[in-house]
């Protein structure tokens, strides 16, 4: 009962970030739900359109980093029209994903994930207000948090739906283990049907999954903005919005990452599992061993990964190597700070 009251709040949560169309049985509420899209996807277009209204080239060198801070922002805006467009476009896809994808209960690591994203909403929107009666611009806040906190959010959206593929793997090793020569044409099918639903969620979710780790990179860069800016913090126009910046996308987009990678590299090394669960199989006749061998065949050609547009899975291994990239990234970030001093 819990885990369906959970599915439900975090499915009005992502409707009201605008990254998902309303699945209602009513066609009024679906009509609702696609026009409040449409208007978060025309308004972060208004937001980009005035943001490079107005700039003047930046002669002063110390103006480059709040500018920099400035376009990470708009990406972001950027970003998020972009997750609302597909969610808009994708629906009736995404609506069938679901239904394939029964929801699973909520474990402890989700409960924390929850709390995570909730313990970040109540602190942006604190940051924003006390930040808005000190320097005004109550609504810039707001639309800024909307978009972080929407983007952030899309990391949450697609580690549910593979702890969904989780349950349904899981529940073909328990299968495995007490089948009979009947039962594998069944398995297998069961094992495609999986490897197409890991397949069309890698489609859905892979472009902005995509964007969304390479907008780490600009993350990091605002926390090197605020060890340069301390330094010039009489001369360039900041506020505390700045430096809250460093800890409220920073930290959480890491928590957020990392969780998601090992859940996709658990997933995969479940269908490890299953080949090594087929290879201790003995078949008693010949036709049993032409099954096992088919199947294990099969796992092979069709392995279950989360292809990212074709560049990269999402496992540790990316993680790792994302990690070493922004080490090198903050290197020779430090060098350049240190060559315009």
């Amino acid at each position: 009962m819990s885990g369906d009251w959970l599915e439900r709040c975090l499915g009005g949560y992502f409707q009201l970030l605008g990254l998902r169309c309303s699945y209602s049985n009513r066609r009024v509420g679906r009509l609702l739900s696609s026009l409040y899209l449409v208007l978060v996807i025309i308004d972060l277009l208004v937001q980009m359109r005035s943001y490079g209204k107005g700039e003047e080239l930046m002669i002063d060198r110390r103006l480059f980093f709040p500018k920099a801070i400035q376009a990470v922002n708009v990406f972001y805006k950027l970003v998020h029209a972009l997750i609302a467009l597909i969610a808009l476009v994708g629906c009736r896809r995404e609506r069938r994903l679901l239904q394939q994808l029964p929801p699973t209960h909520a474990t402890a690591a989700v409960y924390r994930l929850v709390a995570l994203e909730l313990l970040m909403v109540v602190y942006a929107l604190t940051i924003a207000i006390t930040d808005a009666l000190r320097f005004g611009q109550f609504v810039e806040n707001l639309r800024y948090v909307f978009s972080s906190q929407a983007v952030r959010a899309r990391y949450l959206q697609m580690l549910l739906l593979v702890r969904r593929l989780q349950a349904q793997l899981e529940q073909l090793q328990r299968q495995l283990i007490d089948c009979s020569l009947e039962d594998y044409p069944q398995l297998r099918s069961a094992y495609a049907h999986l490897a197409r639903l890991c397949r069309s969620l890698s489609q859905l979710y892979g472009p902005s999954l995509l964007l969304l780790n390479v907008l780490v990179l600009g993350d990091f860069l605002i926390v090197c903005n605020v060890y340069f800016m301390v330094e010039h913090m009489e001369s360039v126009p900041a506020t505390w919005l700045v430096f809250w910046q460093a800890v409220y996308i920073v930290v959480p987009t890491l928590v957020k990452i990392w969780t998601v990678c090992a859940a996709c590299d658990r997933f995969v090394a479940g269908s490890k599992i299953l080949r090594r669960q087929l290879s201790e199989k003995r078949g008693g006749t010949s036709q049993e061993r032409s099954q096992i061998e088919e199947f294990a065949l099969q796992i092979m050609q069709d392995s279950l990964q989360f292809n990212v547009c074709g560049i990269y899975h999402l496992n540790l291994q990316t993680l790792a190597a994302m990690f070493f990239f922004i080490l090198e990234v903050l290197v020779i970030f430090l060098q350049f700070v240190s060559l315009i001093h």
